[in-house]
């Protein structure tokens, strides 16, 4: 029997594939805790906050060998791709767990011409063959295919134990757990010392009541506790409006708020699981650390932060001005949508171009230069919302880039992955000139 190392795919800010009203993130971190649950003492979850591809965790870990490790991912493609399949280091020989992995999965989510795969450009799989670990990454379906997302939603358990069983590890039944599950020892808890700031916000959590006002990012609530958020407080600046998604009440509406509104409940034991913020004279930023997802993305003025009808409680939330919103156009993707500046700003881990992106620059003054493919630099002055930095249509990679303004940023390049932080000066460049590498997302802060 061996112990399994799990590690769920994505997150921290990363949402993976989407399909259906899912995000792969939140379903493999879901299939990770039932792993958990079902696995007893002989799994261990990785930190599921983390990106293990982006940080390069592995890199870093200190496990014992014997240890297996099992990286949850799902595929997405047409709707019409279905399947699953087992993905290992190319040149490596696939090893008794691997193939009865293989036959279990492709039996559970049949459609894939090959069971196993070898490839040479799985970042995961070479930094723990470096480190000596054994280890293959797991497609659970197609969250883009109607029947592969319904089979994983409905029958959690069945594939959590079948994998399981691949490496001969005994699954036991679920204990009955109290509302919410029981609470955790550990973990992160909010600082105590309260502040106030441009944006102020406080939270009444499961057990604990109200906490501190913090402010401007600073989080409420705790992370890997499993303690509720059951309501916050927001101080508006200007008229603002809240939705909250509450247990058993379903969407509530706050109009026109007061520092002293109550958003959610308190002595009913009811959950917080979305929100949504509007401010009429302020665009409002906010992320949410949901159960099972860890933290979401920067949502933007207007929009849901948390996932409705899936039973998640919050147990952090975070809220400022927004920068800047940015909107990418990455290779076979095409335009993605406006997002808070704060989130990674294209696609990582697909080897996919960022092609050209427009910055809406919410009042801010932003100067950009970019050196193009076939091209090299232009620029681009001060940046309009309309101002396409780029090229779209052509095929063409963004190589290097340089920002002025009131902000930092960061690129991920082709093979090495994210550089460091740099203050956008006018004078300093993220990426490389002349040696034919992508970039393929960006992140501001």
């Amino acid at each position: 029997m061996a112990h399994l190392l799990v590690i769920a795919g994505h997150g921290a800010g990363d949402s993976g594939a989407v399909g259906h009203g899912y995000t792969e993130a939140e379903r493999v971190r879901y299939l990770a805790s039932r792993l958990a649950v079902l696995g007893g003492n002989n799994v261990t979850i990785a930190d599921t906050n983390r990106n293990w591809y982006a940080d390069k965790g592995i890199s870093s870990l200190d496990i014992p060998k014997s240890y297996e490790i099992l990286e949850l991912h799902m595929d997405s493609a047409s709707a019409s791709a279905k399947g699953g399949h087992v993905i290992i280091k190319g040149g490596v020989a696939a090893d008794q767990y691997d193939n009865k992995l293989a036959d279990f999965i492709t039996s559970f989510f049949p459609g894939r011409s090959n069971s196993i795969v070898g490839r040479s450009d799985l970042a995961n799989a070479k930094r723990a063959a470096k480190k000596g670990y054994s280890y293959r990454l797991l497609e659970n379906g197609f969250i883009t295919n109607a029947e592969d997302l319904n089979k994983f939603n409905a029958k959690t358990d069945d594939l959590a134990r079948g994998i399981l069983n691949a490496f001969g590890i005994v699954t036991s039944a679920p204990k009955e757990e109290p509302i919410d599950g029981e609470l955790k020892s550990g973990g992160v808890t909010q600082n105590s010392t309260g502040h106030l700031g441009e944006i102020s916000y406080q939270a009444h959590m499961r057990g604990i009541g109200w906490a501190s006002w913090q402010c401007d990012g600073a989080m409420v609530g705790t992370t890997g506790q499993n303690r509720r958020i059951e309501a916050f407080r927001l101080i508006p600046v200007g008229e603002t409006d809240v939705v909250v998604h509450i247990k058993d009440v379903g969407d509530k509406e706050y109009k026109n708020i007061s520092k002293d509104t109550i958003l959610g409940t308190t002595g009913q034991n009811k959950r917080i699981e979305a929100i949504k913020i509007t401010g009429k004279d302020t665009p409002y930023i906010y992320r949410v650390h949901q159960k099972n997802i860890g933290w979401t993305d920067w949502t933007f003025n207007g929009s849901w932060a948390g996932t409705k009808g899936k039973g998640l409680q919050i147990e952090a939330i975070e809220i400022m001005t927004a920068k800047f919103l940015v909107n990418p156009h990455v290779q076979n993707r095409g335009w993605l949508g406006e997002r808070a500046c704060e989130n990674i700003i294209g696609i990582t881990g697909h080897n996919l171009r960022l092609e050209a992106f427009k910055i809406n620059p919410l009042g801010t003054e932003i100067k950009a230069k970019a050196h193009i493919q076939g091209i090299g630099w232009e620029d681009y002055g001060v940046i309009k919302k309309d101002t396409i930095i780029g090229t779209v249509g052509e095929g063409k990679r963004l190589e290097c880039l340089c920002f002025e303004g009131d902000f930092q940023y960061r690129v991920h390049v082709q093979n090495s992955g994210w550089t460091d932080w740099t203050k956008a000066d006018g004078v300093a460049t993220m990426g490389t000139v002349g040696q034919a590498l992508r970039i393929e997302a960006i992140q501001f802060k």
